[in-house]
């Protein structure tokens, strides 16, 4: 196990009610990029159970310096209901607008990922929100996304998974894809 020291990064809202990134990084190796369903409220300096997971599940993997997490949606939420509820009561206008700059912001980091990882469980609905993520995250197909598993329904596995889904540490990634292309989005579809 490595023991170098854990440094780290956040990019928040001036509201403090959206978080775009967070880094952490022990080297100077290229970083995976993770892409969960909702941001928790772990921050630059503040590790929340999920980070320590993915430090443990990441840190000892060949080539890998460090993560950088974004999420479908930046909206802090630490329940994932409490996210579909709080994007329910958006103007719809604002939330177009927001989610259009996250995935440029997605596409952005992905390109400069070493390895791209979907981590959201089954909480990212499908739909044409999720195949858009997945098209950022890919860079519209042309790179593989990998996971640290999958449920038996073929979702990528959040860090935290419990119980038989638990991820063991230094078990391999594995290959994941969505089971249908992703759309070409154009004004005037849903949000």
């Amino acid at each position: 196990m490595r023991t170098d020291p854990l440094r780290g990064s956040a990019e928040l809202s001036s509201c403090g009610l959206h978080r775009y990134r967070l880094d952490r990084w022990w080297s100077n190796e290229p970083r995976a990029l993770v892409c969960m369903r909702n941001p928790s409220t772990a921050g630059a300096d503040r590790n929340d159970p999920t980070i320590c997971r993915l430090r443990a599940l990441l840190q000892d993997r060949p080539g890998i310096g460090g993560f950088t997490v974004v999420n479908a949606d930046d909206r802090i939420a630490t329940d994932p209901r409490e996210l579909e509820a709080l994007l329910a009561g958006q103007d719809v206008a604002a939330l177009k607008a927001a989610r259009h700059a996250n995935l440029a912001r997605i596409r952005t980091l992905s390109a400069a990922a070493s390895v791209r990882i979907v981590a959201w469980g089954n909480l990212l609905a499908p739909g044409l929100h999720a195949d858009r993520v997945i098209a950022a995250l890919s860079l519209d197909g042309t790179h593989p996304l990998d996971a640290f598993a999958l449920t038996a329904d073929g979702a990528p596995i959040h860090p935290l998974a419990r119980g038989h889904s638990r991820v063991p540490l230094g078990m391999p990634l594995v290959g994941w894809r969505a089971d249908r292309p992703a759309p070409v989005p154009t004004d005037g579809e849903e949000v």
